[in-house]
């Protein structure tokens, strides 16, 4: 062998080496990716007393996991999020990347390495989900005693008066409300003035299923005075044992001075009749904005039978937007989409929003496709309500006394 060829086979072993080094280091393992990566889209519901069915805080946890999640991600069963990616842009988006889901598969098919050091979990505080953001709520208010759900029952819809325990005006930048998840399909609380009346700026927070929690904008708040108490909407399911639920809603206060006020409303289409068997029932409506405002997210609510919902914008001057498509509704994922910035929308804009409803066979939810379907407050009927958050600049910023202590503690 020449002295030529040996380099050049020394140089290609080296080459090799360095390849297959490099391919090595390039490995994800558990404390250098998929750790930070399942903090950042599954811890939160993936630990003890959430709603997922397992705990995915540490290694020991996940390793058993390993292949069902490689699964679970690959087919983007899970993380639950159903907005089609070509419209909006979400702050609270979980939807994994390709590249994030290549890197799961790399790492199952590596043999799930643990990698060097140590990772350690965050430090969630108990009962609230908002708690690992926020830190501990300001108030918390609850039923003031349980509600037995009893054995065999069919859906329950009940409102239920809970009293605030403030005594001055608040000024709320986030709420989260909770109850037995075992039972309690949904509850949406709203704030009812010490003379009855609802608070104008609609409902205050609400659980659903997949719902994590209500985060208003920097800068944007609700309004709660003191001496209101709180209406809790809820809707339990029934139960094959006998559950208790004592279900509470927790704020945040206010840490900065308020230039916005939050609304809440829905379009809805209460008149809707879906005839037997029909796969594709179309349902219509709209909300014309009266004052300049900014959309700050979106929530799709349907029972059963909805198929699919789309937002969209019809500008003063004609032109149209898509601003949410949600194309394979889910009721067991109710997403609130949170926008990542404040969307203008000028006074005279139009917000339609387009749903479609299977009725058929083909649709495995489908309670009775041979049934003509209503608008109604049981599961077995149907609703088409696309909720939205907006915002409206006050005339002045407000200034609460949470902000002024807060300033006078610095």
């Amino acid at each position: 062998m020449t002295r030529t060829h040996t380099i050049a086979l020394a140089s290609a072993a080296l080459a090799a080496s360095v390849a297959a080094a490099g391919l090595h280091a390039q490995t994800p393992t558990w404390t250098e990716n998929i750790a930070p990566l399942m903090q950042d889209k599954c811890m939160n519901c993936h630990r003890a007393g959430e709603v997922a069915p397992m705990s995915l805080l540490t290694y020991e946890e996940v390793r058993p996991w390993a292949r069902s999640i490689r699964r679970m991600t690959d087919e983007r069963i899970m993380p639950p999020w159903h907005a089609d990616p070509q419209y909006g842009e979400f702050g609270n988006n979980r939807r994994m990347t390709q590249r994030q889901i290549d890197m799961i598969a790399e790492w199952v098919e590596a043999g799930a390495p643990h990698g060097p050091g140590e990772w350690t979990p965050p430090d969630y505080p108990e009962g609230w989900l908002l708690g690992g953001v926020l830190g501990e709520p300001d108030y918390v208010f609850e039923m003031s005693e349980p509600f037995a759900v009893p054995v065999g029952s069919g859906d329950i819809n009940i409102n239920i008066s809970v009293p605030t325990t403030h005594t001055e005006d608040i000024w709320v930048q986030a709420a989260e409300v909770r109850g037995n998840s075992r039972v309690v399909h949904h509850n949406v609380v709203s704030v009812r003035l010490p003379d009855g009346t609802p608070e104008p700026t609609g409902r205050l927070a609400s659980a659903t299923p997949g719902k994590q929690w209500d985060l208003f904008p920097d800068g944007a708040a609700k309004f709660i005075p003191a001496g209101s108490t709180m209406n809790f909407s809820l809707h339990y399911h029934a139960s094959n044992a006998e559950e208790q639920d004592v279900s509470r809603v927790a704020v945040w206060l206010v840490r900065k001075p308020i230039t916005h006020a939050v609304y809440s409303s829905v379009v809805a289409d209460p008149g809707l009749v879906i005839p037997p068997n029909d796969p594709n029932y179309e349902s219509r409506g709209e909300f014309v904005f009266r004052q300049d405002s900014e959309i700050t997210l979106m929530k799709p609510h349907m029972h059963y039978r909805g198929k699919d919902m789309r937002y969209d914008l019809v500008f003063p001057d004609g032109r149209r937007e898509t601003i949410l498509s949600v194309p394979q509704y889910d009721m067991n994922w109710q997403i609130s989409y949170e926008l990542a910035r404040p969307l203008p929308v000028p006074a005279g804009t139009r917000l339609q929003v387009v749903a479609h409803f299977d009725n058929s066979t083909n649709n495995p939810w489908n309670p009775d496709p041979s049934v003509q379907v209503i608008w109604g407050d049981d599961s077995r009927d149907e609703m088409m309500e696309g909720w939205f958050d907006y915002r409206v600049a006050l005339p002045e910023p407000v200034v609460p006394n949470t902000v002024r202590r807060v300033s006078d503690q610095q």
